[in-house]
């Protein structure tokens, strides 16, 4: 999930509990029309359910409650956790040219990429290869000289000659395509669990 959907949802869940604590706040004070001020919170059938599961109401509203607490901290977590490289940004291809972005608007025929965009093409690339089981790319710093940092892992049968020359004709091509040359390159692989073995 996104930053963007991250904080798109956090505001609609915002506003939903907004609204229903406002609408219980003007029926406490009999300002709804058709809402009895002196009526209990719960309609009729649903108290009966309520006071008809007793005890076991509450251990079902504290399974939940612990629930949407966990969904709640590692959704917090995904948004405050530290990465470990800054994220390259959006990228406009006229400054990898060595052309002047030009100021407002983009004009007609300029193209903007996303880093993780090229970030997730690569790693697509990358895990095309059948030895490799899943390839994990960080862009860091600025264009056109960005820091490449690529994770692999491999299955037990993959050989380091062969890892080597997909993962650098896998560059090579991101190189030609994205118009990036990176000035620093760090490959990581890890065959099943073992420990690291660095192939560049």
């Amino acid at each position: 999930m996104t930053n963007s959907a991250i904080r798109v949802l956090w505001t609609v869940v915002g506003l939903v509990l907004t609204a229903i604590g406002v609408v219980g706040l003007i029926a406490s004070l009999g300002h709804l029309a058709g809402v009895d001020n002196e009526a209990p919170l719960l309609w009729s059938g649903l108290l009966r359910t309520w006071r008809g599961i007793d005890p076991w109401g509450l251990v079902i509203l504290g399974v939940l409650g612990l629930l949407f607490a966990w969904l709640g901290s590692k959704l917090l977590g995904r948004v405050l956790r530290a990465r470990r490289y800054p994220v390259l940004g959006d990228l406009d291809l006229r400054s990898v040219t060595g052309q002047t972005a030009a100021a407002g608007p983009a004009l007609p025929g300029a193209t903007r990429v996303r880093g993780a965009r090229l970030a997730r093409g690569l790693e697509r690339d990358l895990a095309r290869d059948p030895q490799v089981r899943r390839a994990s790319v960080t862009l860091a710093g600025t264009a056109p000289r960005p820091e490449l940092w690529i994770e692999l892992q491999l299955n037990s049968r993959a050989g380091m000659t062969a890892v080597r020359d997909h993962v650098t004709t896998a560059v090579e091509r991101f190189r030609t395509t994205s118009g990036l040359a990176p000035r620093r390159l760090e490959v990581t692989a890890r065959i099943d669990a073992a420990n690291p073995v660095r192939v560049h």
